[in-house]
C-alpha cells in the first residue's frame, strides 16, 4: 500500500465533528442566606459527633452496605465500556486458520476436470493432455481435495469524522457519572444511618423515660385511691387519673416498636440480618450534638454534591453522542490486510508459494440513508437538551436542600436553647421540693407531681436534642461532603 494513502488516512482520523462541551451557566447566587461559614474540616462529618459507637457503625456500613456494592459494581461495567470503546479507535487483528475437506461434483466447477480420465480413455488424442494435468496438477484429477489456511486478518478504522471518539467521550462521561455515583451512594449511606442511629437512641431514652413516668403515676393512683377511700378525694378524680395513666402506658409499647424498627434499619445497613443482635446498641447512650458548621458557598456544591457530579457527566455524555450520531453524515474509511497461508497440504503449508497478501481499504458511506441520521441527531440533540435542564433542576434543588436544611438547623438549635433553658428551671423546682419533703413542709404526692414535671421537660429537651442532631444529619447531606 502506497506511504501517501496512509498518511492520507491518518490526516482525515483527526477530524471529530460534533459540539465540544462547555460548562453551562448555572442558576447559583453569589452566597447563600444561610451561614457562609467555613464547612467541617477533611474528617468525614459524622465523626463531629464525636460518638466511637456511630463511627464504627459508618465504617461497617461503608464496607458492607450492600447498595454501595451495587454502586460500585456499575464502576467496573462502565469502566469496562469504557475501555472497550477506546479500544475500538485502534487496529484491529485475528487469527484465523481452517483445515476442510471437499468432495466435488463432477458436473460444475473444478470437478469437471475429473472427466479427463474416462475421455482419454474413449478418445486417445486427449491422452496427452490428461496425462499432464495429472502430473502438474494432480489434486484437480481427484474429486476430493483439501484446504488449509492460515492467515491474520487486520483492520483499522480511520474514524474519519471521528464518531468512535465521541463514542469513548460518552463512554468515559458515563464512567465518570458511575463513580459519583458510588459518592452518592456512600452519603445516602452515611445519612440514613446517622439517622437510624440518633432515632433509636432517642427512642431508648424516651423509653426509659415514659417507663418511669407511668411508675410515677401508678404510684400517685396508689395515693388517690386511699385518698378515697378516706373521703378526701372523689371518685371521678380518681377515674380520671387512672385514665391518664393508661394514656401513657398505652405510648410504650410504641416507642419499643421504633426502638426496635431503628436497630433492624441499621442492621441492614451495615449488611447484617436484623435477626443478628447488636450488643455495641445495648447500652443506652445520650444523642450525641455535633460541632457547628457553616454552609460554605454556593459554589461548592458543584464539586461536593455527588448527584451534581453525576448530572453533569451525563451532560458530557449526552453532548459527545451528538458527535457520534453527526459522523454517521460522513464515509467510514478503514484500512485492512491480510497475511496468510492456503495450501491443499499441510505438508507444503509453511513454503513461500502457500503465502497469500492483501491490502484493502474499505469505504461505507450511508448515501442514501441521510433522514435516518437527520433523526438520529435530533434525538441526540433532544436528549442533551434534557440532560442540561436536568443539571440546573439539580442545582436548584441542591440550593434548596442547603437553605431549607440550615433554616431547620437553626430553628432546632433556638429550640434547643429554650427547652434546654425550661429543663434547668424544672429541675431547679424539682430540687426545691426534694427539700421541702426532707423539712416535712411538702407533700409526697406534690413531690411526685414535680418528678413528674422534671421527666416531661427532660422528654421534651430529648425531642429537641433529637431534631437538632438530625437537621445537622440533613444539612450535611444537603451539602454533599
Amino acid at each position: 500500500m502506497k506511504p501517501w494513502l496512509i498518511l492520507a488516512g491518518l490526516a482525515l482520523a483527526g477530524c471529530t465533528v460534533g459540539p465540544n462541551y462547555k460548562p453551562p451557566r448555572l442558576p447559583l447566587a453569589a452566597a447563600y442566606h444561610a451561614p457562609a461559614g467555613p464547612l467541617s474540616g477533611t474528617a468525614p462529618w459524622w465523626m463531629s459527633f464525636h460518638d466511637p459507637v456511630l463511627n464504627a457503625l459508618e465504617a461497617r456500613a461503608l464496607s458492607a452496605n450492600l447498595g454501595i456494592e451495587q454502586a460500585l459494581a456499575r464502576v467496573d461495567e462502565a469502566n469496562a465500556l469504557f475501555k472497550a470503546q477506546r479500544a475500538a479507535q485502534g487496529p484491529q487483528a485475528a487469527l484465523d486458520g481452517h483445515a476442510a475437506r471437499q468432495e466435488e461434483s463432477v458436473n460444475a466447477g473444478l470437478g469437471e476436470f475429473t472427466r479427463l480420465g474416462s475421455l482419454a480413455q474413449a478418445n486417445p488424442a486427449l491422452a496427452p493432455l490428461a496425462g499432464a494435468l495429472q502430473q502438474a496438477a494432480p489434486n484437480l484429477a481427484s474429486r476430493v481435495n483439501n484446504d488449509f489456511q492460515l492467515g491474520i486478518n487486520t483492520g483499522w478504522d480511520l474514524d474519519f469524522a471521528g464518531g468512535l471518539r465521541r463514542q469513548a467521550q460518552a463512554a468515559g462521561a458515563n464512567a465518570d457519572a458511575a463513580q459519583a455515583g458510588v459518592a452518592a451512594a456512600r452519603l445516602s449511606v452515611a445519612a440514613e444511618l446517622a439517622d437510624a442511629y440518633l432515632r433509636y437512641r432517642a427512642a431508648q431514652i424516651e423509653l426509659g423515660d415514659y417507663q418511669k413516668l407511668d411508675g410515677i403515676m401508678r404510684e400517685q393512683l396508689g395515693i388517690m385511691a386511699a385518698r378515697v377511700k378516706l373521703g378526701a378525694a372523689s371518685k371521678s378524680a380518681l377515674d380520671s387519673a387512672s385514665a391518664r395513666e393508661s394514656e401513657l402506658a398505652a405510648a410504650i409499647p410504641d416507642l419499643v416498636a421504633l426502638r426496635d424498627t431503628q436497630r433492624n434499619r441499621i442492621s441492614v445497613l451495615v449488611g447484617l440480618s436484623p435477626s443478628y443482635d447488636m450488643p455495641e446498641l445495648a447500652t443506652m447512650a445520650p444523642i450525641a450534638q455535633a460541632d457547628d458548621f457553616g454552609a460554605g458557598m454556593p459554589a461548592d456544591l458543584l464539586r461536593n454534591r455527588p448527584d451534581l457530579v453525576v448530572a453533569q457527566d451525563q451532560l458530557i455524555a449526552a453532548n459527545a453522542r451528538i458527535g457520534a450520531a453527526m459522523a454517521e453524515y460522513y464515509p467510514d474509511i478503514s484500512l485492512g490486510a491480510l497475511l496468510g497461508l492456503d495450501s491443499t497440504s499441510v505438508s507444503n503449508l509453511f513454503t513461500s508459494d502457500s503465502g497469500i497478501l492483501q491490502g484493502v481499504v474499505g469505504l461505507h458511506w450511508r448515501l442514501f440513508d441521510f433522514g435516518r441520521v437527520d433523526a438520529e441527531v435530533r434525538s441526540a440533540r433532544g436528549q442533551t437538551r434534557e440532560a442540561l435542564a436536568a443539571y440546573r433542576e439539580a442545582v436548584l434543588r441542591a440550593s434548596e436542600d442547603v437553605e431549607s436544611g440550615f433554616v431547620h438547623l437553626q430553628s432546632a438549635q433556638k429550640r434547643l436553647r429554650l427547652l434546654d433553658k425550661k429543663y434547668k428551671a424544672v429541675a431547679d423546682a424539682q430540687a426545691i421540693a426534694q427539700r421541702a419533703v426532707a423539712a416535712g413542709a411538702l407533700s409526697h404526692d406534690a413531690a411526685l407531681d414535680a418528678q413528674r414535671a422534671q421527666i416531661g421537660a427532660e422528654i421534651d429537651l430529648l425531642n429537641a436534642r433529637l431534631d437538632n442532631a438530625r437537621a445537622t444529619v440533613a444539612a450535611h447531606r444537603a451539602l454533599g461532603h
